[in-house]
C-alpha cells in the first residue's frame, strides 16, 4: 500500500495536467472535432443505408483530422502575427 503523501502527489500531477487541457480554447477545439466526427459518421451511415455511396469505414476519421489540422494552423498563425 502506498503512503498518502505519494498518492497526493500523483493526484496533484494529474490535476495539473487536466487543468492544462481543460481550457476554453481546448474546449472549442474538442467540440469542433466531435461535431465534425459526428457529421462524417452520420453522413457515411445514411449514405451506406440508402446505397448512395459505398463507404470505406477505415477512412471515416480523416475529416476530423483535417479540421484539427486547420485549427492548429490558424491558431499558430494568429499567435505568430499577434501584435504585442
Amino acid at each position: 500500500m502506498k503512503p498518502k503523501s505519494i498518492i497526493n502527489l500523483e493526484n496533484n500531477k494529474s490535476r495539473k495536467i487536466i487543468s492544462r487541457i481543460n481550457t476554453s480554447k481546448n474546449k472549442i477545439v474538442i467540440k469542433a472535432m466531435l461535431l465534425c466526427l459526428f457529421l462524417s459518421i452520420s453522413f457515411a451511415f445514411i449514405s451506406e443505408k440508402t446505397g448512395w455511396i459505398e463507404v470505406d469505414w477505415n477512412i471515416i476519421f480523416i475529416p476530423t483530422l483535417l479540421v484539427l489540422q486547420i485549427i492548429i494552423i490558424t491558431t499558430a498563425l494568429k499567435n505568430r502575427y499577434k501584435k504585442h
